[in-house]
């Protein structure tokens, strides 16, 4: 079967930066856990998805993403200077260290610590992959009908975040 809408595929997936052959980021062959979706229901970067229309179990597939189809481009704005007081005393702040703040409407936010001293803590709220081009190789384990119970429940899913 190929790849096609409401399609459940099952890969596993290399991600890097710097080329093909770059920094490895992320893996799900490293993990041993390959992911699984449904295709055409938006669970993956558009990108992704139109690279594996039409593909097969056992298709390995390459898909350069540029930064702006992907986490966008880096927002110098983004990196701020923000008062110490607004880091609980019990974190211990070093370079490079991932924080989540909630916005009063309960919305997270985070964050990366760039720098930091006594009065003021510099972070910055880009994503650690802003500006990057992502290379993905994304291994096809398996394409299968979706079920009428996994289209179900991913509707109900959908739902619960909208």
């Amino acid at each position: 079967m190929k790849v096609s809408e409401n399609a459940m595929v099952t890969m596993d997936y290399e991600l890097r930066i710097d080329g093909y052959d770059g920094q490895l980021i992320e893996s799900s062959t490293e993990t041993g856990r390959p992911i699984s979706f449904i295709y055409g229901k938006g669970m993956l970067m558009p990108a992704i998805e139109e690279a594996l229309l039409n593909k097969e179990e056992g298709d390995v597939v390459k898909v350069e993403i540029p930064p702006e189809n992907a986490y966008g481009l880096r927002n110098e704005e983004a990196v701020q200077k923000i008062p110490r007081s607004y880091i609980p005393p019990h974190i211990e702040l070093r370079e490079g260290l991932t924080l989540v703040m909630q916005t009063p409407q309960g919305e997270e936010i985070g964050m990366r610590v760039v720098d930091f001293d006594d009065e003021t803590v510099t972070v910055d709220f880009n994503h650690p992959l802003a500006g990057k081009t992502l290379y993905f190789t994304l291994y096809i384990r398996e394409v299968r009908e979706a079920t009428p119970e996994e289209l179900l429940e991913l509707a109900k899913q959908q739902g619960e975040m909208q």
